[in-house]
C-alpha cells in the first residue's frame, strides 16, 4: 500500500478513500486500480525489444521478423500491458470519457516496468520525455492530450522531464485506428516537425499498435538531433 505521509492526506484517506476504477473496491492512497486488479492486467511476455510485439517461434536473433526485415527508426520500446480488457477500457475511459486520474495508474505501469528495466541493465534512462503532439484542432476538440498527461505523471514517478513543445504535429491526419496498416503509414508520414531534440528522448503515447506514429516522430527527433529514441507506451496491440 502507498503509504500515507502528510496530515492532509491521511484526513483525504480517511474522508474520500480510493476505490478501484474497474471493480469499486477500495484502493490504496494514490492509487486508481486496487492491487487484485493491478495483479490481473494483461503483462506483455517475452517481446521484440525494438517495438514491443510478442515474440514468436520463427523470430530471429531476439527480433521480431518486422523489425529484422525493416528496423523502425526508434530503438527500444517498453510497453508493459497487452491492449485488450480491461486495459482498453482504461485508455478509452481517459481518452474520450475525460477521466484523467486514470493518466496516473497508466503511467504508474509505465515506471514500474521501466524501473525493472534499468535495473536489469536492459534499459538506459532517457534525457527527457517527449509525449506525441495532437494537431492543434484535435487538442482544441478534445481538451487535452492523453500523452501528455500520462508523460506528465510518468516524469514525476521518474524525476524526467517533459519536453512538450519541442514537437508539433504540422498536419491534421486522420484517426489511425479507422486505417489499415499501411493507410498508417502513409497519413503520418511527415506529419511532424521538431525544433530541436535531446540525444536520447523517449517518445511516450498511450498505445502502440503497428509503430507507424511513433517511427514517423522518431525520424522528426533524430533529424532533430537524437541519436536513441526510445517509445514508452502504456499498451502494445498485438
Amino acid at each position: 500500500m502507498t503509504p500515507v505521509s502528510t496530515r492532509g492526506e491521511q484526513l483525504g484517506a480517511l474522508f474520500l478513500p480510493w476505490h478501484c476504477a474497474l471493480c469499486g473496491a477500495p484502493a490504496a492512497y494514490g492509487r486508481e486500480i486496487c492491487e487484485p486488479c493491478n495483479d490481473d492486467l494483461p503483462r506483455v511476455a517475452e517481446c521484440c525489444p525494438r517495438c514491443g510485439l510478442t515474440l514468436r517461434k520463427l523470430d530471429l536473433d531476439g527480433l521480431c521478423r518486422r523489425c529484422f526485415a525493416r528496423p523502425p527508426r526508434f530503438h527500444r520500446t517498453v510497453a508493459p500491458l497487452t491492449y485488450g480488457f480491461p486495459v482498453d477500457r482504461l485508455l478509452l475511459g481517459l481518452k474520450f470519457g475525460r477521466r484523467m486520474h486514470l493518466a496516473r495508474s497508466l503511467a504508474h505501469a509505465i515506471a514500474g516496468n521501466v524501473r525493472a528495466q534499468v535495473a536489469a541493465g536492459l534499459l538506459d534512462m532517457p534525457d527527457t520525455l517527449t509525449p506525441v503532439p495532437l494537431h492543434p484542432r484535435r487538442l482544441a476538440k478534445r481538451g487535452f492530450n492523453q500523452a501528455e498527461e500520462i508523460a506528465r505523471f510518468a516524469g514525476r514517478e521518474l524525476g524526467l522531464p517533459v519536453s512538450s513543445g519541442i514537437c508539433r504535429r504540422v498536419r491534421n491526419t486522420r484517426m489511425q485506428s479507422r486505417l489499415s496498416d499501411d493507410e498508417r503509414l502513409s497519413n503520418v508520414a511527415g506529419a511532424f516537425e521538431c525544433s530541436g531534440s535531446p540525444l536520447r528522448p523517449a517518445i511516450v503515447d498511450d498505445v502502440v499498435t503497428t509503430g507507424a506514429t511513433a517511427d514517423a516522430l522518431a525520424g522528426a527527433l533524430i533529424a532533430a538531433g537524437a541519436e536513441h529514441v526510445q517509445v514508452w507506451a502504456v499498451a502494445r496491440a498485438a
